[in-house]
């Protein structure tokens, strides 16, 4: 005997794994949309910054979030404590950016000086140079803080100090005083620092290109899901006795 079953099963949980999926690749499309406007937005305060004369510390010092990227110079004493930020790849070659702090009338700015290629070995530090400084030029920095960056050097108060990230937090309990939350990246110059500064890492371009392909796959996601549903509700299945 043939018996035909009429009601096949609503695949419940293909369907809560399959809207997961398309939910999360569509809110990364939009993530990547926004990622792609603050960079435009970002290029275009770059280009508005450059064409201003450099600003001086009381100009941005209460605001200095308003002024990222503009042009600033301060006078100022440069302090002997040096800060080593870690696994810095320039043309493939592993090094460090080198921070100073800057004693200014306004607080304590720090200074990033540049790029040094590692001496390979780890735990073997570059020679360092700083000569007198007491004028910074340069542009208004804000670091980043990776939550995925875990610090590992907590000897404080022990120069140099060698750190996975520019974090200003961790800076401030070395140096035992309080820091401006800001960096002034340095001009270029002969010192030796190599200061070809990464503003944007990833062009608006590839922020949406990267959101068409997110928007595809949920798309692509959705449509094979709904033709496996339609093809199983199309026909009833048939079982033999």
């Amino acid at each position: 005997m043939t018996k035909i079953n009429h009601q096949p099963r609503f695949p419940v949980i293909a369907t809560l794994v399959a809207f997961t999926a398309i939910v999360i690749m569509l809110l990364l499309g939009f993530w990547q949309l926004d990622r792609k406007d603050q960079k435009e937005v970002r290029l275009a305060n770059i280009e508005n910054a450059t064409n201003v004369s450099a600003l001086q510390m009381a100009d941005i010092v209460a605001n200095a979030e308003s002024f990222i990227d503009f042009k600033v110079e301060s006078s100022g004493v440069l302090l002997s404590p040096t800060f080593l930020i870690d696994n810095k790849i320039i043309d493939g070659q592993a090094g460090f950016h080198v921070l100073k702090p800057f004693e200014t009338n306004y607080g304590v700015v720090m200074l990033n000086f540049g790029w040094l290629k590692s001496l390979g070995p780890r735990g073997v530090l570059p020679n360092l140079t700083f000569g007198s400084k007491n004028v910074a030029r340069g542009v208004i920095y804000m670091p980043s803080d990776n939550k995925l960056v875990t610090e590992t050097n907590i000897n404080y108060g022990s120069f140099p100090a060698l750190l996975q990230q520019v974090d200003l937090v961790e800076i401030s309990r070395h140096l035992n005083k309080d820091v401006l939350p800001f960096v002034i990246r340095l001009d270029p110059d002969d010192s030796g620092y190599i200061r070809d500064w990464q503003v944007i890492t990833m062009s608006p371009e590839k922020h949406l290109g990267y959101a068409i392909q997110w928007f595809g796959l949920a798309i692509a996601a959705l449509t094979i899901y709904l033709l496996s549903v339609l093809k199983k509700f199309q026909a009833p299945s048939v079982k033999n006795n």
